[in-house]
């Protein structure tokens, strides 16, 4: 199985607006060096010396640079910061989960059987994968969405494929789909999840959320 992280939405939250306050901060940056440059020349010129004058390439490609290493940072680091990814929206969840899981009967919907996984979340602020490891099988996200309850929490929405791990003959690939719903502190989760695809079963988890 093909594990990547991949782009995710959330609900009510503007990348774009984001892109745009990072591109006017690499432009003001840039300015300030330019200016800062040009009062450099202007002194030395001053005090007698002489200095060949700036090339007009400079402040688009420091702009362009401070543009590349700012969203590297905020992609990567600055977002996770407690205050940033508040005013943001988007919730920081990486790490390791231990999840409790249990099966219902289709018909009856009493417990079938009940099952314990580790679950790995990789997120930076623009993709993600979660990835869920039992005893019997592995599956990873291929698409995801995150939604805010104010006062409440977040939804994790994710779809996923799972494939069994060598030796289990009697278990099949399939798809499903997840719906967590995180709680406030993002320290647990509970939910839902369908399989489908290979293999038609339902069921709850609950999650309890490790060290990062």
């Amino acid at each position: 199985m093909v594990s990547i992280n991949h782009e995710y939405s959330v609900i009510g939250h503007s990348r774009a607006t984001i892109g745009r306050w990072l591109g006017v901060v690499a432009g003001l940056l840039s300015s300030l060096i330019a200016s800062l440059a040009a009062g450099a020349f202007a002194l030395a010129d001053a005090l007698g010396f002489t200095l060949r004058g700036p090339d007009p390439i400079v402040i688009p490609a420091t702009a362009a640079i401070f543009y590349f290493l700012g969203h590297l940072a905020f992609d990567k680091w600055a977002w996770r910061k407690s205050l940033v990814h508040k005013i943001i929206g988007v919730p920081d969840l990486n790490g390791k989960w231990d999840c409790q899981g249990t099966t219902l009967d289709a018909d009856t919907r009493q417990v079938k059987y009940q099952w314990t996984a580790s679950v790995t979340i990789s997120q930076s602020w623009e993709k993600i994968k979660v990835h869920l490891n039992t005893g019997q099988s592995r599956s990873n996200s291929v698409a995801a969405s995150i939604v805010k309850q104010e006062g409440v929490g977040f939804i994790l929405m994710y779809s996923y494929r799972n494939e069994p791990k060598p030796g289990e003959a009697e278990l099949n690939a399939h798809i499903g789909y997840c719906e967590l719903h995180i709680s406030e502190d993002m320290k647990s989760a509970d939910g839902m999840y369908f399989n489908s695809g290979g293999r038609f079963t339902h069921g709850k988890m609950n999650l309890k959320r490790g060290l990062k």
